[in-house]
């Protein structure tokens, strides 16, 4: 497995790299928390999706917390896989950096705050069922949701630069290829929360296993 660098770390250095390798772990394994955790089934859509919310609500807050908790610290654990990933393949580790950040930056709301919204105001499920189809489909944004199959490609190859590059644990580096494949398959086929928390979970594997690199002394 290729060093990243040679130069002595100070304290404060190796505090960062110790953080962004536990925000690597954290972020994915979190959002995997959090779908587990969400109200009805996440994998359901339209009238469905909305009425299994409407009779689970009241698990959605512990579910919200722990999105907050992996929005925070996905950033510092995107880079962290990133820096791993560029170390060895510099151009393409750049491209996989760019289009991972896709799908980190937001660039719209969150459909499950509204359905929390309207259902802590009393909406009545056939108008909460319209708003959230119009905010899904409506909005002038709403085309960025396509946004986020560009950052499970951008995750992947980021995998794919750490394996060519050697610059992470090569387990690590396949388990972060394979992953992003598997995180939009419980929703195409239906299998639920169970599946959906387990792809990211495998997501964390994959990201903190990359972020190993960071530690590597040559």
């Amino acid at each position: 497995m290729t060093s990243l660098d040679t130069t002595p770390r100070s304290g404060a250095d190796t505090f960062v790299r110790y953080a962004m390798l536990a925000s690597a772990v954290i972020a994915p394994l979190t959002l995997g928390l959090a779908l587990l955790l969400a109200p009805g089934d996440i994998t359901a859509e339209g009238a469905a999706y909305v009425g299994g919310f409407i009779a689970e609500a009241d698990s959605y807050p512990a579910s919200a917390w722990l999105s907050a908790l992996s929005a925070i610290t996905i950033i510092p654990g995107a880079l962290a896989v990133a820096r791993v990933a560029r170390a060895g393949r510099p151009a393409l580790g750049l491209v996989a950096m760019i289009l991972a950040f896709v799908m980190i930056v937001p660039v719209g709301g969150n459909s499950d705050d509204v359905l929390y919204a309207g259902v802590q105001a009393g909406v009545d499920p056939a108008t909460l069922t319209k708003i959230y189809t119009a905010y899904g489909e409506s909005l002038p944004t709403s085309i960025f949701g396509m946004s986020f199959f560009l950052g499970l490609l951008g995750f992947l190859l980021l995998g794919v630069a750490a394996l060519l590059g050697r610059t992470a644990p090569r387990w690590a580096a396949i388990t972060l290829i394979v992953a992003p494949v598997l995180v939009p398959v419980p929703w195409f086929a239906g299998l639920g929360g169970l599946a959906a928390g387990g792809a990211w979970l495998l997501m964390a594997i994959g990201m903190g296993g990359v972020a190993l690199g960071l530690l590597n002394d040559r």
